[in-house]
């Protein structure tokens, strides 16, 4: 049987939304994957693992890019479990590919959507739910947020669900963070009472106010939130993971960053040049102590 994908200490995700050409992404991936560019030093990649979420039209290329060059790395395995418990080994990923957006129905006469079981066939094992620019633009609600969540579990792919509070926080610190787990909390509980507890799940961190701004929002607001969301997710078997996004880019994770409180980053325009890529790891890996 299918077994859900391993995910590791650090998570750096990268979603290019619309802004690339199909052949503007497909440099860019090359160049993320380039060893002289050496985004991420060797000897990090069991602990820190970066995906590339491109738009629809280009996950099949992008996934044959991949294949590609993993074929010429060093074969490496990791023990994973099945969900019926049996130990398998497989090769260790090195670098993962991810959808923006699913359905939540595997076929049928949906016109216009994209199954998940597709998405899965095409070589992704990320699929971004809940954007706050899908809830703005396109009514999405939580609930189908919950249900698209329990689609891509069934295919056996991670969710990548965004939360984040609307409004930006007030002169009161403490009532500020209470505000922000609240909403945060309606739509973390929606997704773990609709996927398998032992499914992985990762949470992006968004808020709402912070996402296309010049700076993003405040580590201290941040990291409080973050422990609030943490405290939602309460225990469970299958492994949770809590990133930031809004605005995310270099100087956010070091010394007195937020290294300490999440499990990664939610990238968008501030990776959109693989300096800032490299630039993030480099924050990253400092925290890994194994450079």
């Amino acid at each position: 049987m299918a077994s859900y994908p391993i995910l590791p200490e650090k998570l750096l995700l990268i979603s290019l939304k619309m802004y690339f050409t199909p052949d503007q992404t497909l440099t860019y991936l090359r160049d993320l994957l380039n060893p002289t560019n050496e985004i991420v030093h060797p000897a990090n990649k069991d602990k820190l693992l970066l995906a590339l979420i491109p738009d629809f039209l280009t996950i099949w290329p992008c996934a044959q890019i991949l294949k590609e060059y993993e074929t010429n790395l060093p074969t490496t395995t990791t023990t994973t479990t099945t969900t019926i418990g049996t130990p398998q080994s497989k090769p260790s990923p090195t670098f993962l590919l991810g959808a923006q957006d699913c359905f939540w129905e595997s076929q049928g006469a949906y016109t216009g959507e994209v199954s998940p079981a597709s998405i899965r066939a095409l070589g992704c094992t990320i699929i971004e739910l809940g954007h706050a620019e899908r809830r703005a633009i396109f009514n999405e609600t939580d609930d189908q947020t919950a249900r698209k969540a329990a689609a891509t579990c069934a295919q056996h792919m991670v969710p990548l669900v965004c939360i984040g509070e609307v409004t930006a926080p007030g002169p009161i610190a403490s009532q500020a963070v209470g505000q922000a787990v609240t909403e945060c909390a309606v739509l973390v509980r929606a997704v773990l009472a609709a996927i398998p507890d032992d499914a992985p799940v990762i949470f992006a961190y968004e808020p709402v106010w912070a996402i296309g701004q010049p700076k993003p929002a405040g580590v201290d607001h941040v990291a409080a939130v973050v422990q609030g969301v943490r405290a939602v997710i309460g225990s469970r078997s299958g492994t949770a993971r809590v990133l930031y996004g809004g605005s995310a880019g270099p100087g956010l994770w070091g010394t007195g960053g937020l290294g300490c409180a999440v499990d990664g980053m939610f990238l968008g325009r501030f990776a959109h040049q693989i300096e800032g890529v490299r630039e993030v790891v480099r924050e990253v890996e400092e925290t890994l102590d194994l450079v």
